[in-house]
């Protein structure tokens, strides 16, 4: 049985580039800076979370979909052209549809490192459904330790 990750920062990703490292990773400041380079096409964003950590808040423009989604059905929803960047609250599950798009035959799919939890925790713009959000799903009490409680739904 494999141990899952554990719930700090460094532990996190030793244990991501044990388990994922041939999923192609973005960190927020690097998203940030393509994002603004009105000079490339940008990417799809892809959120990976439960819809209940939607419904709280999103990347803007993110197209959601749950984790247990099959990558070929995702996968049929993309844009074949656009790069694709997964994100889910720290990597763990949007590592795994990554792989699995990868896999399946979509074209530059890169896995957010830190996802919408190290985003948020840098004061970067959400979207909720009514507009702007200030907060995020925490996902549950091991997890949320790692998004900053001013931001924590």
């Amino acid at each position: 049985m494999t141990e899952g990750p554990p719930a700090d920062w460094a532990g996190l990703d030793a244990w991501l580039a044990r388990h994922f490292g041939d999923v192609a990773t973005i960190d927020v400041p690097a998203l940030c800076s393509w994002l603004d380079d009105r000079s490339r096409a940008p990417p799809l964003l892809v959120d990976v979370r439960e819809p209940a950590e939607q419904r709280v808040s999103t990347l803007p423009g993110a197209l959601c979909v749950a984790p247990a989604d099959d990558a070929a059905d995702v996968s049929r929803r993309l844009d074949a052209a656009r790069p694709v960047v997964a994100y889910c609250s720290v990597g763990v599950r949007s590592a795994r549809l990554a792989r699995a798009l990868a896999d399946a035959g979509t074209g530059r799919v890169l896995n957010l490192r830190g996802g919408i939890f190290d985003w948020a925790n840098r004061g970067l713009p959400l979207a909720g459904p009514c507009g702007a959000a200030q907060r995020v799903h925490g996902y549950d009490a091991t997890w949320e330790i790692l998004l900053d409680p001013s931001r924590r739904a």
